[in-house]
């Protein structure tokens, strides 16, 4: 049941950031997803916050390439990234090396006050770069915000991803991290 678990959130991960929705991950994915994300939030592509998520995500590509493609042909398909989640699961080393640094460019990105928490609008409004609507945004906000105060702080945020990424765990709040799962 666990790996059924994971197995969905991790197509339900592939369905967000395959953006140009052609069934495959590429780069041109990734800079639709920054772009995005860098207009939700104001931020030009030379600004630094802009910079830091846009490396982030051509690291987290880099990686993903080379450890997903498994048939070579620069894209990685959704049997690809599904198999290669799973696997990395076990020990976390690609969540470690190349997810947690995008999670933490995201997390700057989206503190626009820089108080070290992110307030339901600032999730909003990340979850919209991600291309998620106000339904998905607000069963992630009732779950990640484990204190009820209407702040998701940088450390919640960071596990609720970890645990999207890592958990089989079924009640772990990050699993509603990108909506209902």
């Amino acid at each position: 049941m666990a790996t059924d678990l994971l197995s969905r959130k991790i197509t339900r991960h592939f369905d967000l950031i395959d953006t140009n929705g052609d069934g495959r991950i590429s780069q041109e994915d990734f800079d639709l997803i920054v772009s995005r994300m860098g207009q939700e939030f104001a931020q030009a592509p030379d600004s630094p916050k802009y910079r830091a998520l846009s490396d982030a995500y051509q690291a987290l590509w880099q990686g993903m390439r080379e450890a997903l493609d498994t048939d070579g042909d620069g894209s990685v398909s959704r049997e690809e990234y599904v198999a290669g989640m799973k696997a990395d699961a076990a020990t976390g080393a690609g969540y470690r090396q190349h997810i947690q640094p995008v999670a933490k460019a995201i997390i700057s990105l989206c503190d626009t006050n820089g108080d070290g928490r992110l307030d339901g609008a600032e999730l909003a409004k990340a979850h919209a770069g991600l291309g998620m609507g106000d339904a998905d945004h607000e069963a992630a906000m009732e779950r990640i915000d484990l204190d009820g105060d209407g702040y998701v702080t940088e450390a919640e945020l960071a596990k609720a991803i970890e645990e999207f990424f890592l958990s089989e765990d079924s009640d772990a709040a990050g699993n509603h991290l990108f909506g209902r799962i």
